[in-house]
């Protein structure tokens, strides 16, 4: 008997400050890997965004940076944004963001419709309603396949996890234990040897998923501010609708 995949939908956080085609490969990436194991179904991939409260250097307001990634999704049929994380006053601890999608996934794949009324005021706030759709043409009758949430992320959170302080051991029991990691790491780095060094990572090893990244990109939202500063081309690293949103804005001190 032939065992289906088992549906994953795939969550990023971060500051996408601004969002770089690096963020959007790195969801290419991992649905290509996972997808070609034969063990899973990647259905769907969440950015989630930071909210203001996070009070990072050069940080602009989730406004803006939601409209540069509604603008850069425009393409993909399968990404999205999801605005619950950002509209918190305050930072959000990583396993809450998770712990938040897997109940809203839970919820619309047992439910999946939703009156017109209820939909069209949802997107008012947020696009998780986008995210029910995207489910709905996933479920095959069986509602024990509920598509389970993994943390996506590159090698750098990986190793953030031994920094004295950053996160509560806790937190990165219930991320890698409950959900799991999609780690998208670079050539020369070498995670495995991160995650024997760690107790809790080597408990949960079977739960983190290691792509490597072949092509390598060293895109960063810290390098496009930069460029944008000593008024540089930022073209083909980003979206050209984020290029325009950004001068047209005045974002990062570019200038139209």
């Amino acid at each position: 008997m032939t065992t289906s995949p088992q549906k994953l939908v795939l969550l990023a956080c971060g500051s996408y400050n601004p969002v770089t085609n690096m963020h959007l490969r790195m969801f290419e990436i991992a649905r290509d890997a996972l997808n070609k194991t034969g063990r899973y179904q990647v259905v769907s991939g969440i950015m989630s965004p930071v909210s203001d409260g996070y009070e990072k250097k050069d940080l602009v307001p989730a406004t803006h940076r939601c409209e540069m990634l509604k603008a850069a999704l425009k393409s993909s049929d399968w990404l999205m944004m999801d605005t619950w994380e950002c509209n918190q006053s305050s930072w959000t601890p990583t396993a809450k963001v998770l712990r938040h999608h897997k109940q809203q996934i839970e919820s619309r794949h047992n439910s999946p419709s939703v009156k017109p009324s209820e939909s069209k005021r949802r997107k008012k706030h947020s696009s998780v309603c986008d995210l029910r759709e995207n489910l709905v043409k996933y479920v095959d009758g069986d509602e024990t396949h509920v598509p389970s949430v993994k943390l996506l992320c590159g090698g750098d959170l990986l190793e953030s996890f031994a920094v004295p302080g950053l996160w509560k051991e806790e937190d990165i029991e219930y991320i890698v234990g409950k959900h799991g990691l999609v780690v998208i790491t670079r050539y020369g780095s070498d995670p495995l040897k991160f995650i024997y060094e760690s107790d809790i990572l080597t408990k949960h090893k079977e739960n983190i998923f290691i792509v490597t990244e072949w092509i390598y990109n060293d895109i960063s939202s810290t390098k496009i501010r930069r460029a944008l500063r000593r008024g540089e081309s930022v073209k083909y690293l980003v979206q050209d609708s984020v290029v325009s949103y950004i001068r047209d804005h005045q974002l990062y001190g570019a200038t139209k």
